[in-house]
């Protein structure tokens, strides 16, 4: 199953938007504030709440799935008294928000008012083999008894975090399985070599011949993509999965970064589908090369903008980042290139000349 196309009507910051995804990886761009990870969030608490009804061991009607997404919104949204109702764009009187998730196998389209009430119109879409977040901060430091924790409301995270750690919380799958999670992290083992052991609710990474390090004792940036690796290894991320990652250059070196883009279009060739939020210069023009220069197909950018805070949030797609109505990432390097020449210019005493 792959979602190809998604329409949100006054949910958060966004009026209207339409996106026609990419089965393989999908790339949004835009400065803060412009809603890329609430609507990956979006995405996402519909997707892992039908997958977790549909997989229950009991008949869940209509009604029984609506009250399950709202449930899933809020635990994933974590608005103010829990109520979903706060996540419709804001506005006077009673208003609601909608949403159309369209699939290779069926729809999702239902309505959520700003009194909490959702409701559902149409619920033929089939579930993925998996589905993801990765928010931008890593979870292995913090994976020891965060479950338990989590079920006894002790923390404030939002339930992406428990979702990825129970699914972190897997055992290494074996088999022809084995062997495509081998083929989908090669590119990241000749950049980063390493093992991910979990042993008694703790997670351990070894290095060549440096012996075996707590997860916590090891540099972020390499926590986040250890995490990955053990979610493909242990069958979490394989094929037909989807997937959301919230930055993931967080804390990288920029020598890790072209390994990650290498990674990301891996998986959408094994067959996951991916969408990610990035700010990052050299992540998405690695990934456009890739689209321009090599034979990526199945790939898109989108870029989130608006005019004025009070607005709404305008998006628009292309094939390359050329393609692009607005780019906020290369406008800000063009205009650091500016300022760099006229402070040389000026140091140097021959202003005006090129």
């Amino acid at each position: 199953m792959k979602v190809n196309k998604v329409v949100v009507e006054r949910f958060t910051g966004f009026e209207k938007v339409v996106l026609e995804l990419s089965p393989g990886l999908n790339v949004f761009i835009g400065e803060n504030g412009t809603g890329k990870t609430h609507l990956m969030k979006l995405l996402y608490a519909l997707l892992k709440g039908v997958e977790g009804a549909k997989k229950s061991t009991k008949r869940n009607g209509e009604q029984e799935l609506a009250i399950k997404l709202r449930e899933k919104l809020e635990a994933v949204f974590r608005p103010a008294d829990d109520k979903a109702g706060r996540l419709v764009r804001r506005g006077r009187g009673r208003d609601h928000a909608t949403f159309e998730v369209h699939s290779t196998r069926g729809s999702l389209t239902g309505k959520l008012t700003n009194l909490g009430k959702l409701s559902l119109s149409d619920t033929t879409i089939s579930v993925p083999e998996s589905v993801l977040f990765l928010p931008s901060r890593e979870v292995l430091s913090i994976y020891e008894g965060f479950v338990a924790a989590y079920q006894n409301r002790e923390l404030a995270f939002d339930e992406t975090y428990y979702d990825l750690c129970v699914a972190l919380s897997a055992s290494p799958v074996r088999g022809p399985r084995e062997r495509q999670a081998k083929e989908i992290l090669a590119p990241l083992k000749k950049a980063v070599p390493f093992r991910v052991i979990q042993r008694k609710g703790r997670f351990y990474i070894k290095r060549g011949g440096e012996g075996q390090f707590e997860a916590h004792l090891v540099a972020e940036g390499f926590r986040k993509l250890a995490a990955v690796i053990h979610l493909v290894n242990n069958g979490s991320l394989a094929k037909n999965s989807v997937i959301f990652w919230d930055e993931p250059e967080a804390n990288l070196n920029p020598k890790l970064v072209t390994h990650v883009a290498s990674l990301l279009l891996g998986l959408a060739r094994a067959g996951v589908q991916v969408v990610i939020a990035t700010h990052d210069y050299l992540l998405t023009s690695e990934l456009s090369l890739a689209a321009e220069y090599g034979e990526e197909r199945d790939l898109r950018f989108f870029s989130f903008s608006r005019k004025g805070r009070s607005t709404a949030v305008q998006v628009t797609s292309g094939a390359v980042l050329a393609e692009l109505d607005h780019n906020p990432i290369f406008d800000e390097f063009a205009q650091h290139y500016e300022r760099e020449r006229a402070l040389f210019r000026g140091e140097n005493g021959t202003q005006g000349q090129p």
